[in-house]
């Protein structure tokens, strides 16, 4: 997908479940949808995960659990925004991606604090 001139985007998807992850008995991934960002090149590549508001399972995720930063923790969880679901079809979520300053999301390949 592409974003508009003002780096907007939207897409519309039914929501993941949560599946088990066989790390532990118990462990279990909460519904999320990953995210693969390109810039000018596929080197510029970045990659992150989308959480949903108020899913139970996020403070269990063990991926989640490896993160010792609550701020990098809530960027990666989406918001519902009422305002922009569609009544009687479906819920939509507000997710940013942030690739600079001190709201950046967290990326799976980018050390924080090293530009890249």
């Amino acid at each position: 997908m592409l974003t508009d001139e003002n780096g907007y985007y939207f897409f519309r998807t039914v929501k993941p479940g949560p599946y088990p992850w066989r790390n532990q008995a118990s462990d279990w991934r909460p519904s999320h949808i990953h995210f693969s960002l390109s810039g000018e090149s596929f080197g510029q590549r970045l990659i992150t995960q989308m959480y949903f508001e108020g899913d139970p399972l996020i403070k269990q995720c063990p991926i989640v659990k490896t993160i010792n930063n609550e701020d990098a923790v809530r960027t990666l969880i989406a918001e519902l925004d009422t305002r922009a679901a569609v009544p009687l079809d479906c819920l939509a979520y507000r997710f940013d991606l942030v690739l600079r300053g001190h709201r950046t999301t967290l990326f799976e390949n980018r050390t924080q604090g090293v530009a890249q």
